[in-house]
């Protein structure tokens, strides 16, 4: 073997994806952990694509050839490429400009580095606080606008009325302090170790609890008289304050609550009029960090469908999801008292 020929198998075994590209963005070289990167099975096939076409966002393209012709190189330059199978990945690219001895540009190459975990995190991190921003201002917003009317108008108020402010007001501050303990519980390894305390109590006053801080009329339909269930108050209103969030942000227009006795269980069945769920990705939302694109269900990222589903389960109950007469439904299910 000639000292090309191994230099050439060296090139191919390297690891880290390794390019050359011409200066219309046309792959002129690369390795096979270029190639299995950007999702081909041979280097040939990959250099029949344009990378240009390859960018999501064509403006990345650009300000990367923006930097590379001013400086000469670019360093960790975070770029997002499509893949031929439509999904899509997140690498840092660190490249330089190659130039003939006129100082003519003849190629750049580079090599590159998946970050697309790297991303996602961020920007699941960002939706995250984003979201707790959201739900923590309901009630918030509820805490300071009742007690300032209680400052103001003190006098005004019968005792019956004060009391009942003030108990609005522990209550608020009460959802205030779980929406804290959703953090907790997210982020937390093992759900398992989360304290539950189980009691009879009335699931429709639990679903009246959660709907008291929702911006829009939620219906409470009721089938049967069996109301009464065996499980911790505090969780099951967490699991269905998120079921809430959920619908009006990934939902249809309408939702709806509904409250019936099936068996040994009663099902708690949060609705909306939005697309229903494929089969094939029903069990995705119930997983850690899945979603189903813009204006779908998605994994809550608050409490998340994923922790209240093994929530419901440290209960003796369950989370499902079910589509039925035009409705998109997230069913809790707890054991009859």
């Amino acid at each position: 073997m000639t000292q090309i020929e191994e230099l050439s198998e060296l090139f191919h075994r390297i690891p880290v994806p390794i390019y050359r590209t011409a200066p219309d963005g046309k792959l002129l070289a690369g390795n096979s952990a270029l190639a299995e990167l950007l999702g081909y099975d041979t280097v040939e096939e990959a250099k029949k694509a344009v990378v240009d076409a390859a960018f999501v966002d064509p403006s990345q393209r650009e300000q990367w050839l923006t930097t590379i012709d001013e400086s000469g190189v670019v360093y960790d330059f975070d770029v997002q490429l499509r893949r031929p199978d439509g999904t899509s990945v997140w690498l840092q690219d660190t490249a330089r400009a190659v130039k003939d001895e006129n100082g003519n540009l003849k190629y750049y190459e580079g090599a590159l580095l998946d970050v697309t975990e790297k991303v996602r995190a961020k920007q699941a991190k960002d939706e995250f606080l984003a979201t707790v921003s959201h739900e923590m201002r309901n009630p918030i917003t509820a805490v300071l606008g009742l007690g300032e009317e209680l400052a103001t108008n003190y006098d005004s108020f019968s005792d019956d009325n004060r009391r009942e402010i003030a108990q609005l007001i522990a209550r608020q501050a009460e959802d205030a302090s779980w929406l804290i303990e959703d953090l907790l519980i997210a982020y937390r390894e093992d759900v398992s170790t989360v304290p539950i305390l189980s009691q009879d109590f009335d699931v429709i006053k639990a679903c009246e609890r959660v709907l008291e801080v929702v911006d829009q009329p939620i219906e409470v339909e009721v089938v049967g008289s069996d109301r009464r269930v065996h499980a911790d108050p505090r969780r099951a209103r967490q699991i269905l304050r998120n079921l809430v969030s959920n619908a009006q942000r990934h939902g249809g227009d309408h939702i709806a609550m509904q409250v019936e006795a099936v068996g040994d269980r009663v099902e708690v069945r949060v609705c909306d009029n939005g697309p229903a769920i494929d089969g094939a990705d029903v069990e995705k939302i119930f997983k850690p960090f899945e979603t189903l694109g813009e204006n779908r269900h998605s994994a809550s990222v608050g409490l998340g469908l994923p922790v209240a589903r093994r929530l419901a389960r440290l209960m003796d109950g369950d989370l499902t999801y079910r589509h039925s007469s035009d409705m998109s439904c997230f069913v809790l299910s707890l054991p009859v008292a």
